[in-house]
């Protein structure tokens, strides 16, 4: 079975996403606790009470199962050339706090996966390319505020809103730099602020 979920569209039917995930997994399993205590034995969901989370492994190997079900968006091979040469126009070594910039292919192709998820094809390879250089070349050589290549592409941050709820938001440099392709980039506001 293939499931494509639209957010909007379970607002509508007054349906949270994470309620209809639960009413899923209600529906496929005959009983939810017994699967939770052998998924934690399993090491795919922590032992944290009372609310388990997936382990970082799972959680990647869960999105990879929903990037490659979705055939409207371009398969692992496709991105991995385009992840190379995005990893080329980051510096090389690391940035302080232990994170690569360029990370690895494999990191970089999943992030451009989720990015086409999100947006779509809107922009061909050498634009996001192009952007991608704008956004690097911006810096001067001076990276301290730049986000390491992963991030630049997609972020997902957990965000609480006003009623006490978190939530996970993507925000995506590559998006901002894609839509505002006339951004004045020569500026230094490291040096400017008032």
């Amino acid at each position: 079975m293939k499931y494509i979920i639209d957010e909007n569209i379970c607002k509508k039917h007054d349906l949270a996403v994470e309620e209809l995930f639960c009413i899923l997994a209600c529906k496929s399993c005959n009983n939810l606790y017994t699967l939770i205590e052998k998924m934690k034995e399993q090491e795919k969901l922590s032992k944290e009470t009372p609310s388990p989370y997936p382990t970082l492994h799972w959680d990647q190997e869960v999105c990879s199962v929903l990037l490659e079900s979705d055939d409207t968006i371009p398969k692992k091979d496709d991105c991995k050339e385009l992840a190379e040469t995005l990893r080329e126009l980051f510096p090389r070594g690391i940035k302080v706090g232990n994170s690569a910039w360029r990370g690895n292919v494999r990191e970089i192709t999943l992030r451009l996966q989720k990015f086409f998820k999100l947006y779509g094809n809107r922009w061909s390879n050498d634009e996001i390319v192009d952007a991608t250089k704008r956004y690097v070349d911006h810096f001067n050589g001076d990276f301290t505020y730049m986000r390491i290549l992963k991030y630049f592409i997609m972020k997902s941050d957990r965000v609480t809103g006003e009623d006490g709820t978190t939530h996970i938001e993507d925000i995506s440099e590559l998006a901002t730099w894609l839509e505002n392709q006339d951004m004045e980039t020569d500026v230094d506001w490291t040096t400017s602020l008032v």
